[in-house]
């Protein structure tokens, strides 16, 4: 078991809605249908992901009362250019924060890079139980180089920093325990967000905007859907049932089974799925932001914080591009 001392979420004050990107065509109908969306956060050029990180770290680290010169690994994950080309984002969040002590380590996991780094930061806390590990995303999609209405279909992306403090050992004021963790993969679906492209020597040659609209219709010429939404249901029930089991928790206990802020689509599939194996509600908790990139679990980690009593059990399930799934279960503690 691993002890979350605080978790929290940073958005920007601005907001777009999806109806006005519907009325002026950025989105179109069918789209917007899809998203289930109502409204994104979206950070100005003085927000790029690695601040929108270090800003939900200084709020974590305030929740929890914790010294940042005694954190110990900073693991920082995001899915979209951090504002520099060869250059480490999760050094330039441990200084702004002041964790000038701990030893700063990226993770590249996409969409599912936050899950991964709790994942990892467990193991950190394994091998030196005394210390603790802070988790960071942060991610802003922006052109050019992102259009967070069309570059995914029926996917809106916003903007946003998360972070965690996690601990080997439980104390007083935790937000919550984690129980239980597990992951899978199918690295045989690398290419829907490869498609057809060859490999490239510098950023933005296949295009000044990603369009993974267009390297998913080629994946997909070539690949079934139906198999790739069977794919993603075996390693659902596989990762819930597995943390699940780690964590000695009764499925019946678990009063919410939040899913990875991607819109109406995840819930179509993973509803059926997660139905079969837990009386939890299955709950969305991106209306009003959007899919925060490596941020999701996090959030939602954070959001369901006050919709628990203490001793109530949440399961959080994730997925990124690649693909990987985790799932978490978690009790809240304070």
């Amino acid at each position: 078991m691993i002890a979350v001392r605080a978790v929290g979420t940073w958005l920007p004050d601005t907001r777009e809605t999806l109806a006005d990107a519907l009325a002026d065509g950025r989105i179109g109908e069918a789209e917007a249908q899809r998203s289930g969306y109502v409204s994104v956060p979206v950070a100005g050029p003085e927000l790029p992901g690695p601040v929108l990180a270090a800003h939900a770290a200084r709020r974590v680290l305030d929740a929890a009362g914790a010294d940042p010169a005694r954190i110990g690994t900073l693991l920082h994950a995001w899915t979209t250019y951090q504002g520099h080309d060869l250059w480490s984002p999760p050094h330039f969040v441990a200084d702004r924060v002041g964790a000038r002590a701990a030893l700063p380590v990226g993770v590249r996991q996409l969409s599912n890079g936050g899950a991964a780094a709790l994942e990892l930061a467990a193991g950190r806390l394994a091998l030196d139980p005394g210390s603790t590990v802070l988790v960071t995303t942060g991610d802003r999609f922006c052109p050019p180089g992102f259009d967070r209405w069309r570059s995914d279909r029926g996917l809106v992306h916003a903007d946003a920093g998360t972070a965690m403090l996690l601990a080997a050992d439980p104390a007083p004021g935790d937000a919550w325990l984690v129980r239980g963790v597990a992951s899978a993969s199918a690295p045989e679906l690398e290419g829907m967000h490869r498609g057809d492209d060859p490999f490239g020597t510098a950023r933005q040659e296949q295009g000044p905007t990603i369009d993974l609209a267009r390297t998913k219709k080629a994946f997909f010429a070539r690949h079934s859907r139906e198999a790739f939404t069977a794919t993603a249901s075996d390693r659902a029930r596989e990762v819930v049932t597995t943390a699940l089991r780690r964590a000695g928790v009764d499925p019946a206990r678990v009063r919410y089974l939040a899913l990875p802020r991607v819109g109406r689509l995840a819930f179509e599939i993973y509803q059926p799925v997660f139905a079969g194996i837990t009386p939890a509600e299955v709950v969305d908790l991106g209306g009003r932001t959007g899919h925060l990139g490596a941020g999701d679990l996090l959030a939602n980690l954070a959001d369901l914080h006050p919709m628990l009593a203490p001793g109530e059990v949440a399961a959080v399930f994730n997925g990124g591009g690649g693909y990987s799934w985790t799932a978490v279960v978690a009790e809240r503690t304070a």
